[in-house]
């Protein structure tokens, strides 16, 4: 039955605020749900632990101990600064090895 503008037994229509309401509500949720995501990832993936120092960070501990830096190297004569960079490397290889055998272990065949 119609009677004009409206119409009985019809289901009442949303109005625009409302829909627009309810798409705020589920983005605003949406978001919530992603920073809960996030912040869970955050808490599961911790860093490992560093077992092996790398090769720039052992040349930088052998500098230290020397007292020497980068600047210094660079005002040295010619042959003493080749000298002083053929210790530097020997020494930071040396010590680099070491560090990858403590870590690794030594496997040690007992078989007869």
């Amino acid at each position: 039955m119609s009677t004009g503008l409206t119409q009985s037994g019809a289901t009442p229509r949303e109005t625009a605020s409302a829909v627009a309401q309810r798409a705020r509500e589920s983005a605003q949720a949406a978001r919530a749900a992603a920073d809960r995501m996030r912040a869970g990832a955050d808490r599961a993936t911790e860093p490992p632990n560093k077992l092996v120092e790398t090769p720039a960070e052992v040349r930088a501990q052998v500098m230290a101990e020397r007292g020497v830096d980068r600047v210094e190297l660079l005002r040295l004569p010619p042959l003493a600064r080749m000298e002083a960079e053929i210790s530097i490397n020997a020494e930071t290889t040396a010590r680099a090895h070491q560090a990858q055998i403590h870590t690794t272990g030594n496997f040690v065949d007992l078989r007869v």
